[in-house]
C-alpha cells in the first residue's frame, strides 16, 4: 500500500531559529489573521520583501 503525498510535501522546507518571544507573537497575530502559523511567516516575509523592492524603486 503507497502513502499519499500532499502537493505541500513537494515544496521547500526551511528551519529557522527566531529570538525569544517571536513565534509566541506570529502564532497570536496568525490567530488574528485566521492564517496557520506557516501561512502568516510566508504572508509576512512576502510582504517585507515587496516593501523592500518598493522602497528600491523610490
Amino acid at each position: 500500500m503507497s502513502r499519499v503525498t500532499y502537493p505541500s510535501e513537494q515544496l521547500d522546507k526551511f528551519l529557522v531559529r527566531m529570538p525569544n518571544g517571536l513565534r509566541d507573537s506570529l502564532k497570536q497575530t496568525a490567530k488574528q489573521n485566521r492564517r496557520s502559523m506557516n501561512a502568516e511567516i510566508v504572508f509576512q516575509l512576502e510582504r517585507a520583501i515587496e516593501n523592500e523592492k518598493a522602497e528600491a524603486r523610490s
